[in-house]
């Protein structure tokens, strides 16, 4: 053989090994990532659905004090999940109008999801961190940032989807807890400003959701963070497991928990006069007159408080099954099942 085409060979040889080299670091460095854009499928209009196994870097993001805005998170998942690649948006504070009620019984836990945007697409996510306890949560691909109506088309849109991993709106782990995020309209949205890391009230969900196996427990994790509101506006946070249902809030830099069934969107622990929380204490009073012990009262329960062109979804997840049960703008003959 000729030494030019020896040195050819040599040439593509080396330039084969390299691009080999690349492709299997990439595959080791976005394993975990690939795995879950695999997964990722739409399963009904409006309606999709992922699972994530391995490491989403939410203990890294723990450990390097959390964030106290949506920016700031944001910036935190596009630096892990695309490891320094690509960038995230997240959405300015919005005049969007929210609901949203709960109700917690025996061994369900029932919730609307009440926002006036019937553009949104949902995103059920399974869990299961190398480090915490494996759950099931929904968010909306319109929190992301790149519209309300945005869903992934392929290509990159994959690693954009899995910053919902960060965005959950409500959820059940592997130990029963229960946790949803309500607005409470006449709530304080003061920043806390102490020597605690800071969260965003959707990072206060995944926290408990990766760590608590209790409402003790999620009330101590959540107790170690200052919470800061999202999108601009006050939430409080609704807890379940099999012996106890609190509803978190805060108020003066100070975070007050109290044992209720039912939550709504005004404040629970301090009546407060606002005209804008008469229809949400209509809701919690509906709701108070039901006691279900069965999943179809769960279900006529909440779906007494849902509303036509506001109830983006509603779920009942189920301890004893471990499970949730979907149902997509009142769609109450079609529910969507995952289980753990």
């Amino acid at each position: 053989m000729k030494t030019g085409t020896k040195i050819a060979l040599g040439i593509v040889a080396v330039l084969l090994l390299g691009i080999g080299l690349f492709i299997y670091g990439g595959m080791k460095m976005f394993g975990d990532e690939i795995n879950a854009i695999r997964s990722l499928r739409q399963i009904e209009e409006g309606v999709y659905t992922y699972s994530f196994k391995g490491d989403y870097g939410f203990k890294g993001f723990l450990e390097q004090g959390g964030a106290k805005t949506d920016s700031e998170m944001a910036a935190y998942i596009a630096r892990f999940m695309s490891h320094g690649y690509m960038d995230v948006n997240v959405p300015a504070p919005s005049d969007q109008e929210f609901g949203c009620s709960s109700i917690q019984s025996d061994r369900l836990f029932a919730r609307n999801f009440d926002f006036k945007d019937e553009g949104q697409n949902i995103v059920i996510i399974k869990t299961q961190p190398d480090d915490g306890y494996k759950s099931i949560s929904t968010s909306t691909f319109g929190f992301i940032g790149n519209g309300s109506d945005w869903a992934p088309k392929g290509g990159m849109d994959g690693f954009i989807a899995l910053a919902t991993l960060y965005i959950p709106l409500d959820g059940i782990n592997e130990k029963g807890v229960c946790i949803a995020d309500l607005v409470e309209i006449d709530g304080d949205i003061t920043p806390f400003d102490t020597e605690k890391p800071d969260l965003t009230i959707v990072g206060a969900i995944r926290l408990v959701l990766d760590y608590a196996a209790s409402v003790d427990e999620a009330i101590d994790l959540i107790g170690k963070y200052d919470i800061h509101p999202s999108i601009g506006t006050s939430h409080h946070l609704a807890i379940a497991d099999d012996s106890r249902s609190v509803v978190v809030e805060w108020k003066g830099g100070e975070m007050h928990v109290t044992d209720t069934p039912v939550v709504t969107n005004h404040c629970i622990w301090e009546v407060r006069e606002n005209p804008e929380t008469v229809n949400s204490y209509e809701r919690l009073a509906k709701l108070a007159g039901y006691s279900p012990k069965t999943y179809e009262e769960s279900l006529g329960a909440i779906s007494s408080v849902s509303y036509e062109g506001w109830t983006l979804w509603s779920v009942i997840y189920d301890r004893s099954e471990l499970a949730g049960h979907w149902y997509k703008a009142r769609d109450w003959d079609s529910p969507i099942d995952f289980t753990l």
